[in-house]
């Protein structure tokens, strides 16, 4: 299939985005902030290409202020300045990659774009993070406890000798394993944020947030999702839950849409594909440690193409 070539890497608006993943990276470190000041007052079109890049659309991820002052023009309202700020980050697909625009900071463990991490816990449990994840780890002589604040994680139990529940929590369900291993995911692309839950081995026990929920046992190969007021079984099966773990995503007639968002976390910039092809189905193992290889064997095998904007904005559409 044909492949639509990136822009000249001398290009204004590629190297605004470069300077904004720079930001995404590494954050408004004083010495990047000055580079960036002084890049952008070199040449108007240095300028315009930043409020352009400022300026795109996406929805809000949640910015700290003071890195959105520190990081857009101080002529600009304060009110002006978050807008835009929030508008770059969403356009890069932050949200959900663990960046330091996006993650909470105070976070015991968490995960950037393309990262994962196995953690030993003090019983012994093993923790998995995927990428753009966000967990903190709350042990005490009464529980053991996860909560998970963004992303997707897998967990192994410890035989705890102190015999304390093993939790684990998010905005809508609270979890607890009976010697298991399973993986829990919070889902927040769509209007209501959902929490999933696949069981691997054992069981674990499923209860929404609100008061009146009644608590649901998962088994082995079960998967369970919840808006935090009803608990329902996950018939849209189109993944292996726990195929990250062995660094691929196993799509099985997945929708082209859901997969370019798995690997859009797993590659820096901004990766979308077009309404119009996102139901698309796709099936096949892609790695992710590769995500451009994934793109490369899309586009070799389906009626789409690839538009660069730049090298970290790449739309998929049709052909």
């Amino acid at each position: 299939m044909r492949q639509v070539s990136p822009q000249d890497p001398d290009d204004p608006v590629e190297q605004a985005i470069a300077w904004a993943v720079r930001l995404q990276l590494h954050g408004p470190l004083p010495a990047t902030l000055q580079a960036l000041r002084q890049w952008r007052d070199a040449d108007a079109r240095h300028e315009t290409a930043w409020q352009r890049i400022a300026a795109m659309q996406g929805q809000l991820s949640g910015l700290p202020p003071d890195a959105s002052r520190a990081t857009l023009d101080a002529s600009l309202a304060r009110r002006r300045q978050r807008r835009q700020s929030l508008k770059l980050v969403a356009a890069f697909g932050v949200t959900g990659t663990g960046a330091w625009l996006v993650l909470d900071s105070r976070a015991d463990y968490r995960t950037g774009t393309g990262q994962r991490l196995a953690v030993t816990l003090p019983d012994g449990s093993l923790l998995n993070l995927n990428a753009g994840t966000a967990v903190n780890v709350r042990y005490d002589g009464a529980r053991r406890l996860l909560t998970l604040l963004r992303g997707e994680i897998a967990v192994t139990t410890g035989i705890d000798p102190l015999r304390r529940p093993f939790r684990v929590d998010t905005d809508t369900a609270r979890m607890q394993a009976l010697g298991t291993r399973f993986t829990v995911r919070r889902l927040e692309d769509g209007a209501v944020p959902l929490t999933r839950l696949t069981v691997q081995q054992d069981a674990v026990q499923m209860q929404a947030t609100a008061a009146s929920a009644e608590p649901v046992l998962a088994r082995a190969g079960d998967a369970l999702l919840t808006d935090g007021m009803r608990i329902w079984r996950d018939q849209d099966r189109h993944d292996d839950p726990a195929a990250w773990l062995d660094g691929v995503i196993v799509a099985r007639e997945m929708p082209l849409g859901r997969l370019v968002a798995e690997l859009a976390r797993h590659r820096h910039g901004l990766l979308q594909c077009d309404a119009d092809i996102a139901q698309l189905p796709i099936s096949g193992v892609f790695q992710l440690g590769d995500p451009e290889r994934a793109l490369r064997v899309l586009l070799q095998t389906q009626a789409i193409v690839a538009v660069y904007r730049t090298r970290f904005w790449v739309t998929l559409k049709k052909a």
